[in-house]
């Protein structure tokens, strides 16, 4: 291997030898292929880091320190930096930065930039209700501490991050060009077609704003999208690589990465993995998606505030690899991501044909799921499910579940009740057992009584099902 990069025929011929490019693998994904040698580019990535107050900065400082012992040229937030608008919680960020890179600087010397964009917590938090009591009895406080107030979002950048303040910024690192768009009305069509012709073709150059660009990561149902604009603006450059947050979707969920027009990759959140997932019995439901589902939900919503994620990206010259990380306990979240460069072709992450290289979870052997009658305050009587975690296939790992309640009297199958559930750890760095699953079903819900059967069956991000097992009851 010359020069130490990855040439062109490792990246088909060695890399395809290494995953067995079969069904059921992960094209272009491997284990530490972002800290190969060779990385002409070095970038952290994170977003909705939400710091509050004193003592919120502990995993933000570890993701810091990872990014700089990592070689990164850059950090790059996409937005929510400060959790409710004011600009001691940005300072927060700006003292956390300085004590990692005194003078954007890491100890070997090498000049690191900060590539951040405001969020609608950081423009829009100073106006909601939990500042409402600070700012009524200290209404001068408003024109000081509230980023988002008349014109102090650009004045609180300055003074606290030392760099000038344009609602659209674009810098060059190491060569490569990044452009930011901070939060409200970015006018981000008329920046590319005035700017545009100033991007070499031949280099990805990279895009940061808060908001989702509209149907590309996690699609039409994601919540977080923005309107379309920065779609339609980033559609005509091939060589665009949008990082956005605002959802939280967690980086173990495969559709993070999407590739159409451009490249649209979910930056995840520093704070807590999203629990806004509809129509699952465990979760809350989802407020830009369905929302027709008001019927009480037999289960407790799952806990993902142990969720707190970001990536390390590095650059060759004929690929992109995304590190995923979890950063309270410093753990990788899966094989790192590799997009091939130039990004027109082939789209490996588009989401048809990254679906096609997927294998259902199966559960393992012998597993048998578990079916019991339990007493509930708010809803009756319950029917609670438990099963054994579902096993990963060529490294797809179970996202969800699906549970049917079949009433089966007098050789006839009738469903007569449906339910999906997350995994209990789906947000979280696998382990070999995994967590078991449960689900629940009212028994009010459940329309005919008589004997049942609960078929369970694994359920990967892009909907492939593996083998059910079953549990039966009398209701």
């Amino acid at each position: 291997m010359t020069n130490n990069a990855l040439t062109r025929r490792w990246f088909i011929g060695g890399m395809a030898a290494s995953l067995g490019m079969v069904r059921g693998t992960r094209l272009f994904a491997a284990p530490g292929a972002a800290a190969r040698a060779g990385a002409r580019l070095k970038i952290g990535v994170l977003s909705d880091v939400h710091l509050k107050r004193l003592g919120d900065e502990t995993t933000f400082l570890k993701a810091l320190a990872y990014f700089r012992d990592h070689g990164a040229d850059g950090v790059l937030i996409a937005g929510d930096i400060a959790d409710t608008g004011r600009a001691a919680q940005l300072k927060l960020c700006a003292d956390c930065w300085y004590k990692t890179f005194p003078n954007g600087k890491a100890p070997d010397g090498r000049p690191v930039e900060q590539l951040f964009v405001y969020g609608n917590h950081d423009i829009d938090g100073w106006n909601w209700k939990s500042n409402a009591a600070f700012y009524k009895e200290h209404p001068e406080m408003k024109s000081i501490d509230a980023i988002g107030f008349e014109n102090n979002r650009a004045r609180v950048w300055e003074e606290i991050f030392h760099e000038k303040f344009a609602p659209i910024w674009m810098k060059r690192v190491k060569g490569y060009a990044v452009i930011g768009a901070h939060w409200g009305n970015i006018q981000i069509e008329d920046f590319m077609k005035a700017h545009g012709k100033e991007l070499d073709p031949s280099l990805p150059f990279f895009y940061t704003q808060h908001a989702h660009p509209r149907n590309t990561c996690f699609g039409s149902w994601a919540w977080g999208r923005d309107d379309g604009r920065s779609t339609r603006a980033l559609s005509p450059f091939p060589n665009a690589v949008a990082f956005s947050g605002h959802s939280h979707y967690t980086l173990t969920d495969e559709r993070t990465v999407w590739q159409g027009a451009f490249t649209s990759v979910n930056t995840a959140s520093l704070k807590y993995a999203s629990t806004d997932y509809a129509l699952r019995e465990n979760m809350p439901g989802n407020g830009h998606g369905y929302r027709g589902d008001k019927r009480k939900h037999a289960m407790a919503n799952i806990k993902t505030s142990d969720g707190r994620q970001g990536m390390l990206m590095s650059v060759f010259d004929d690929h992109i690899a995304l590190e995923r990380r979890e950063f309270v306990t410093d753990k990788s979240l899966g094989d790192d991501w590799v997009i091939p460069l130039p990004c027109v072709e082939p789209k490996p992450f588009a989401y048809a044909e990254h679906a096609k290289k997927r294998m259902a979870p199966q559960f393992a052997e012998g597993s048998v799921a578990k079916a019991e009658k339990v007493k509930d305050g708010k809803l009756g009587e319950i029917v609670n499910i438990t099963f054994p975690a579902a096993k990963t296939q060529a490294k797809c790992r179970v996202f969800e579940y699906e549970v049917t309640a079949t009433l089966v009297e007098d050789d006839v199958d009738l469903v007569q009740a449906q339910r999906r559930v997350m995994a209990p750890d789906f947000h979280l760095p696998e382990t070999a057992a995994g967590k078991p699953g449960s689900c629940a079903f009212a028994v009010a819900q459940l329309p005919l009584r008589g004997r049942y059967r609960f078929d369970v069956r694994p359920v990967e991000c892009f909907g492939l099902k593996g083998r059910a097992i079953h549990a039966e009851l009398t209701v």
